[in-house]
Order: structure tokens, then C-alpha cells, then sequence
């Protein structure tokens, strides 16, 4: 089962994650990119979830994080926003303040990202070896939510299909095209789930972060 449809006090993680965007002042809709099996057989048993949520569309996902993030973008052509947020449903807990301030900095600069500034010395390995130390100072753990102008989130698009750009993330994008990202400090407390020990960490930050 994909980690987003984790139960988590009685509802799915993506539900959690679609209600905390819904709580974003001037949220249009929320477009959800996810497999067949889920649309088939999940989306369905939280369907009323969603409609509170104001999850407006439910689209095929591709094979990858951009592809997804494309038709996800095409199904949101009738939303009117100046402004698109992507968000990686995993993130149940990532904060409100400062993704505010992310929606505040990408209307002006284009783009934004939330993350947290790396707290662990850092080591570069190869072939099982260390081999340097990474500054740290300058390191920034990217996280979602990722904010972008609507007409820079369409030139990101059409930028990376023109020169065969796969990006591991949004900014990323925005990076290849030239369209500037300010970086948002946000708690690190916006974990994904990733590893089986996240799932023992979400019904504690749960307790604590769901104002």
C-alpha cells in the first residue's frame, strides 16, 4: 500500500495532508495525483474526506514525481490562482506559518521552498569510504510544500520537456530555467514518510502539531 494511505487516527495520512492545505487562506482546490489502484479502491472510501478537504480532482499520477506533478497541473486548467502549491501528501505535519510565507515570497520572487538547514555533520562516501567533509552551513534540506507563479510553474514545465530535464524536485526546475527560489526555514518536524520508524513518529507529532 502506497505510504500516504498510512491510517493515522482514523483517516488516511493524504487526508490529514489535504485538510492541512485546505486551512491555507485563498485555497482554490487540491488536485490529487496518485495510482490506479488508489483511485480505484481508496479514493472511493474517502470520497466525503476529500469534498470537506476541497480535494476538487483526483488524476492519474506518472511514473515519476514530474510527470505527476504535470498532470496534475493540466487537471488544475480550470482553477483560478495565481499560484501553485506542490505537496508531497507524505508530509501530514509540514507548517502553516511558514508556508504562508512561502506564498508570500514566490508571488513576489517567482518561487519558494520549505526546508530546514542541515543539523548533522555531513560526509561525502564513495565506494564505502569517506572521503570529505560537506559544510553544512551551506546545505538545506528541501521539503515540500513548493510554491511557484502560475506562469513560472508553466515555463519550469515546458523548459524541462524542451530540454529533456528530469528534476528530482519543483525547484529544481525552477533552478534549470533561471526562475529564483527562496528558501523558507521550516520545523523539522515536517517528516515524510519513508522508512517503516516514520509511521512510529506520526501518532506523537500528531498529538502535538494538529492545531
Amino acid at each position: 500500500m502506497p505510504k500516504t494511505w498510512y491510517e493515522l487516527g482514523g483517516a488516511p495520512v493524504v487526508v490529514w495532508s489535504a485538510r492541512r492545505l485546505a486551512r491555507l487562506a485563498g485555497h482554490r482546490g487540491t488536485i490529487l495525483a496518485t495510482d490506479e489502484e488508489s483511485i480505484a479502491a481508496r479514493v472511493p472510501a474517502v470520497r466525503r474526506e476529500f469534498e470537506s478537504a476541497n480535494v476538487v480532482a483526483t488524476t492519474l499520477g506518472g511514473a515519476t514525481r514530474q510527470e505527476s506533478c504535470r498532470l496534475a497541473f493540466e487537471a488544475a486548467a480550470t482553477i483560478d490562482a495565481e499560484l501553485v502549491l506542490v505537496h508531497d501528501a507524505a508530509r501530514p505535519f509540514f507548517c502553516l506559518d511558514a508556508t504562508i510565507t512561502a506564498l508570500e515570497e514566490a508571488a513576489e520572487h517567482g518561487g519558494a521552498i520549505l526546508g530546514h538547514r542541515a543539523r548533522d555533520t555531513l560526509k561525502r562516501v564513495e565506494s564505502g569510504r569517506v572521503v570529505r567533509t560537506i559544510e553544512r552551513d551551506a546545505v538545506f534540506h528541501a521539503a515540500t510544500p513548493q510554491v511557484f507563479r502560475r506562469d513560472a510553474f508553466e515555463a519550469m514545465l515546458a523548459h524541462a520537456r524542451t530540454h529533456a530535464i528530469e528534476g528530482t524536485d519543483e525547484a529544481g526546475l525552477a533552478e534549470a530555467c533561471g526562475i529564483p527560489v527562496v528558501a523558507i526555514e521550516s520545523p523539522s518536524t515536517n517528516i515524510k514518510i519513508t522508512y517503516p520508524e516514520d509511521e512510529l513518529v506520526l501518532p506523537a507529532l500528531a498529538s502535538l502539531l494538529d492545531e
